[in-house]
């Protein structure tokens, strides 16, 4: 069977980390992609569920609040500073 060539990009952080993980099991990147597309095949599609990442509670309140229109606002950052009891901005 003749083989193909399969080429993608990804950012340096994640080669590294994907990497290192591979080499942690004895794999090189190359058989974890190859071991990961045939798990596609055999499973019919993305071998495990892909979900968005979800807000903590603190920020899905914030996120409703702002929605609502029930958020507190600030005119410029002083307001805002003073709302928080945050010092001056002199040096802002």
């Amino acid at each position: 069977m003749k083989n193909e060539m399969l080429s993608t990009r990804i950012d340096h952080d994640t080669k590294l980390a994907f990497t290192h993980v591979c080499e942690n099991m004895g794999l090189s990147p190359s058989q974890a992609i190859k071991l990961f597309a045939k798990a596609v095949v055999n499973y019919g599609g993305i071998p495990f569920e892909l979900k968005v990442k979800q807000p903590n509670a603190a920020t899905a309140s914030a996120i409703s609040e702002l929605e609502s229109g029930k958020a507190n606002t600030a005119s410029n950052i002083e307001e805002l500073f003073e709302e928080f009891n945050i010092g001056r901005t002199d040096n802002a």
